[in-house]
């Protein structure tokens, strides 16, 4: 049996192990991002309560969707909630820029964040929303024929 690893595979693959590596990374330490829902509930009071659950469930799709990519199951569902889960959080360091307020780290990553700066994690995030197009896009085009 040859296996053929297409630029697909590779970004399926890449991509999934990015959103396992980050949850890894949250479960160690999830105070930054933790933090970040602090800050964020400055504007919606409510989201205080449950910064706790919030960045657990976060983290829990994560991995999800990382063993889903990995393991090549529900492929089209994963890549859609992946482009959601990594807009809206790019979205929310977004409206953090615009509205003044200095981030030190969005805790993306957890315990594995190194460049944590909001302008390194919006690169990071608009690479990742390029692969997750791509491989989407892809997918689609192969089921077509």
């Amino acid at each position: 049996m040859k296996l053929s690893f297409s630029l697909y595979h590779t970004i399926r693959i890449f991509v999934g192990a990015v959103f396992i590596l980050s949850s890894i990374g949250k479960f160690i330490d999830s105070s930054d991002a933790q933090y970040l829902v602090e800050l964020l509930s400055m504007n919606i009071y409510w989201l205080i309560e449950y910064k706790a659950p919030i960045v657990l469930s976060i983290t829990l799709l994560e991995l999800v969707l990382g063993i889903g990519l990995i393991w090549n199951r529900y492929i089209s569902w994963a890549y859609g909630i992946s482009l959601l889960l990594v807009l809206s959080l790019s979205s929310v360091l977004v409206f953090f820029m615009i509205q003044g307020t200095q981030v030190a780290a969005c805790g993306c990553f957890g315990a594995f964040d190194l460049l944590s700066g909001p302008n390194a994690t919006l690169a990071k995030n608009g690479v990742l929303v390029l692969c997750i197009g791509y491989a989407w896009i892809s997918y689609a085009k192969s089921m077509r024929k």
